[in-house]
């Protein structure tokens, strides 16, 4: 019969930070008093056969699930022998159980706990802070372990579908699969020292990334100023269609109270009204349409990570590194400014002293007051030289002046963009630490910190304190300091002290 038993771990842990964030809406900003915990219990069951072949399973069960996150964590089969042992199951990859981590010895700055207490930083899944790719965890997949030989062992992992996390799922052909491989040396040469070294990498392929932007169906370079495959539009014309659009759409799903506030009590009124601003709405999405190309666009996400530990009697020495490709796009603004060739043949635009009126038909020129005011014509943009909506038909010329501050960029400038990667997404992460050990006390000293390709930077410092009570019973105390300054332009930075109990069964 298999033997079955019970484990897991319970963590308890009272703090207190102190924040400065320049985001001003953040709940966190000033910090404050928090109490934290972390557990989960374990259900575990073996039993060897008389070929000297192991069976074990592990059911985990979460004991802080608030947030919304599953009951059972990780669930998985394992068949050993002396070829080693398969894991069938949702589990960690490859990549990560042999990844030997930081030393920290109290409430784990290498997996990004920080956050916890400081509202706003990057933690250790998707967002970077971290080398052990916690993120790509818990996912259904088949992993092979081979036996440790010489101090060498290696893992491999395949996960058919990086959205199934447990239970069971329709085969989606694949498109969204990973692979995993890990492996680690540790030799102990006498005399106190020992040196432990991994490596591990993690792809997986992407499905179904859509980037939706507005070069033109053609390419800038390639379409023919004024001509019919011409649909650019020009940032101000952008963003006055946008405005008709939303209009059209609040009024389209509002109540009656407030289409009486807006369009006022007079049935006939309120219908040409509602008529005209249907028509700019609709007029304005088909523009942005027209304007917009779509595309399907990613490669495959990447991770890979390394370790190096080295301890020496009671001190123990360790560097860990990883970096993650996370293989997405996004469409960076690319404005470009109109030649005068452009603005004249798209836009109708007249040399300087004249200017197109917005109250006549289309072609009907006029004196512009000021010496050197340029309109610009568009008959589908339905706005007048002050960018009001216009009580007209859509085939009625409507204009939209250079803006009330002559020569405004917004009019001259094409909205366009370019697909390039999303530095968000991609980052390296390296960090450092110093372990003291001494019977039941030990000390560490440790650094970590992150670059984003977008230009995103998050580093902390933590010392912290580990002191055994009992068997598996410790209290542990930490001291921190990290910031974050983030491509936006938002930039946090604070201290934590965090005190708790760790009980392992």
């Amino acid at each position: 019969m298999l033997s079955v038993g019970v484990g897991g771990y319970m963590q308890q842990w009272f703090g207190m930070s102190s924040v400065d964030d320049t985001d001003k809406s953040d709940k966190m900003i000033d910090g404050g008093v928090a109490q934290q915990s972390d557990s989960e219990i374990f259900f575990r069951g073996k039993l060897e056969s008389d070929s000297g072949m192991t069976f074990s399973v592990k059911v985990e069960l979460e004991g802080n699930n608030s947030d919304g996150a599953t009951a059972i964590d990780e669930s998985q089969v394992t068949i050993g022998g002396g070829f080693g042992k398969i894991t069938l199951g949702a589990e960690d990859p490859a990549s990560t159980l042999t990844h030997h981590g930081g030393l920290d010895v109290g409430i784990s700055l290498n997996c990004g706990d920080t956050h916890k207490w400081i509202g706003g930083l990057a933690g250790c899944s998707h967002n970077g802070f971290g080398t052990y790719g916690h993120g790509h965890g818990d996912k259904n997949q088949v992993m092979y372990f081979s036996p440790r030989v010489s101090g060498v062992q290696f893992g491999v992992s395949y996960i058919p579908d990086t959205g199934q996390e447990g239970g069971n799922k329709a085969l989606n052909d694949n498109e969204n699969d990973a692979w995993a491989v890990g492996g680690n040396y540790v030799g102990d040469f006498g005399d106190g020292l020992n040196i432990a070294f991994s490596l591990g990498h993690y792809q997986a392929d992407m499905a179904g990334q859509m980037v939706s932007y507005m070069p033109n169906t053609k390419g800038a370079d390639t379409v023919t100023a004024g001509g019919a495959d011409d649909k650019r539009l020009s940032q101000a014309q952008h963003a006055a269609h946008e405005d008709a659009w939303e209009k059209w759409e609040y009024l389209a799903s509002t109540d009656k109270k407030n289409m009486v506030k807006t369009l006022g009590t007079d049935a006939t009124a309120q219908a040409t009204e509602l008529t005209n601003i249907a028509q700019m709405g609709l007029a304005g999405r088909a523009a942005i349409t027209g304007a917009t190309s779509s595309m399907t666009k990613n490669d495959s996400k990447t991770f890979s990570n390394a370790a190096l530990q080295i301890g020496m009697g009671s001190f123990s020495f360790g560097v860990v590194y990883a970096t993650n490709e996370g293989g997405m796009y996004t469409a960076k603004d690319m404005p470009v400014k109109m030649t005068a060739a452009e603005m004249e043949a798209h836009d109708d635009t007249l040399t300087t002293g004249e200017a197109k009126s917005g109250t006549g038909a289309a072609g009907t020129d006029a004196a512009a007051t000021g010496g050197n005011a340029t309109y610009i014509i568009d008959t589908g943009h339905m706005f007048d030289h002050d960018n009001n909506p216009k009580t007209a038909k859509v085939a009625e010329a409507a204009a939209t002046a250079d803006a009330a501050a002559i020569n405004d960029p917004a009019n001259e400038t094409w909205m366009l963009s370019k697909v390039v990667k999303d530095g968000s997404k991609n980052w390296d992460t390296w960090g450092a630490g110093v372990k003291y050990s001494d019977g039941p006390m030990a000390m560490s000293l440790s650094h970590l910190s992150t670059e984003w390709d977008d230009g995103g930077e998050q580093e902390a410092t933590m010392l912290s304190l580990s002191y055994t009570l009992a068997p598996g019973v410790a209290s542990k105390t930490s001291i921190f300091t990290a910031e974050r300054s983030m491509a936006s332009g938002r930039k946090i930075d604070g201290t934590g002290f965090v005190t708790g109990i760790t009980v392992g069964f």
